[in-house]
């Protein structure tokens, strides 16, 4: 097929029309997630087929003169709507710098436009307008630059495919116009293959302008897609009421904890409590009230550990805390550091909270089953014994 300006006019409108409808599918979901701005590349790829398909039509049609001015303006626009959706993409400021871009093209098109109506010949006007897109193109390729530092990585990708579409644009751009400068200023007719080589680089350029927005939705997406998992592993790995770990967060860590302390020699201390009383806070100023008097002893127990030590709530009111690398004594020290503090918490009507605890040392290669059975019962011991008391059992 002949590089001639109807087939390449031909292949713009399909390729631009191809690139706006890929976009198009994936519209619906940008917008779901806010990404209002990539409806203007849309727009933009659907424009550029128009202007193409106008061009066809001024040199075919006897609407040549109405086709040349509505398609040199579609083609105009083409670099603004792209920074207006990058600026919406990325959330900056749309004001001034939008208004210097319109206002930019909106002036290039009204000299192209005198120069058109004026009589001046096909090469001048030719020069005129690509100089007009030469800057336009000059001006969004800094701004995509400037948002390469501050853009995630797949944004990165994407903008640095983006800024080479429009230096490619930008360099044949101006290859047009030097190669059309002998021609200024004479009847010489000027070769038609050099707007059809600008043509084809037009087309090689939007198809990697889209492909690069596509890896920005992809990389916005993924990283959605990421963020909801670990929000959704730590709902899974954490008491919704008090921030501490889950029950089975809790046996989980726990049991990896036990394992390294056996393979280092490191001593590991389990301690069970619970608040003596506690259902009838529950039960006489509602649970409302039991689940405050819970967040506050929880602030209290994330407070009293060390780095390193492991808090969960096993249900109810009774918590559990792994200390690794924690001798008995050292425990007791601990927990009755929080127990004088659990003191000092108070129910809406005033009365006080006490603290009941069970405390054991793991014995070498003991499993977190075995070694809760036995904090527990120190537990209960510590219950009988009549409650506000650590009881420490000896592995």
């Amino acid at each position: 097929m002949p590089l001639d300006l109807a087939t390449t006019f031909t292949i713009s409108t399909v390729v631009h029309l191809m690139m706006a409808a890929l976009l198009g599918l994936f519209w619906r979901s940008a917008r779901r997630r806010g990404k209002v701005g990539f409806g203007w590349w849309v727009l933009n790829e659907a424009m550029l087929a128009v202007g193409a398909l106008l061009l066809l039509l001024a040199s075919a049609t006897s609407l040549g003169g109405l086709a040349l001015a509505v398609g040199n303006l579609t083609f105009l626009a083409g670099m603004p709507l792209l920074e207006l959706g990058l600026r919406i993409w990325f959330g900056r400021r749309l004001w001034p710098g939008m208004a210097w871009r319109w206002g930019l093209a909106v002036l290039g098109y009204g000299v192209w436009y005198a120069a058109w109506h004026g009589g001046l010949d096909y090469a001048s006007r030719s020069v005129i307008f690509t100089a007009i897109n030469t800057l336009q193109g000059l001006l969004f390729g800094q701004y995509v630059l400037s948002q390469l530092r501050t853009g995630d990585p797949p944004s990165r990708r994407g903008l640095s495919l983006i800024a080479l579409s429009a230096a490619v644009i930008v360099v044949m751009s101006l290859w047009r116009s030097v190669e059309n400068w002998p021609y200024v200023g004479t009847d010489r007719a000027v070769p038609g293959h050099l707007l059809a080589v600008l043509m084809v680089v037009n087309i090689a350029a939007a198809v990697t302008r889209v492909s690069a927005m596509l890896l920005m939705l992809h990389g916005r997406i993924e990283a959605r897609l990421q963020a909801a998992g670990v929000e959704l592993e730590r709902r899974a790995n954490t008491d919704a009421l008090t921030g501490v770990a889950s029950r089975a967060h809790f046996e989980a860590a726990s049991g990896v904890l036990l394992t390294q302390a056996l393979a280092s020699r490191l001593p590991v201390c389990l301690m069970v409590c619970d608040m003596d009383g506690f259902k009838s806070i529950n039960d006489q100023l509602g649970h409302p009230e039991g689940d405050a008097v819970l967040i506050r002893f929880a602030a209290l127990l994330r407070d009293s550990l060390r780095h390193g030590d492991l808090a969960g709530r096993l249900g109810g009111d009774e918590f559990a805390v792994l200390m690794f690398n924690c001798t008995p004594a050292m425990a007791v020290g601990i927990g009755e550091r929080l127990r004088e503090a659990a003191a000092a918490l108070r129910a809406a009507d005033g009365r006080t909270v006490s603290l009941s605890a069970g405390l054991v040392a793991a014995a070498p290669g003991e499993d977190f089953e075995s070694l809760y059975r036995r904090a527990d019962r120190a537990l209960y011991a510590a219950k009988a014994a009549g409650r506000n008391r650590i009881v420490a059992e000896s592995a």
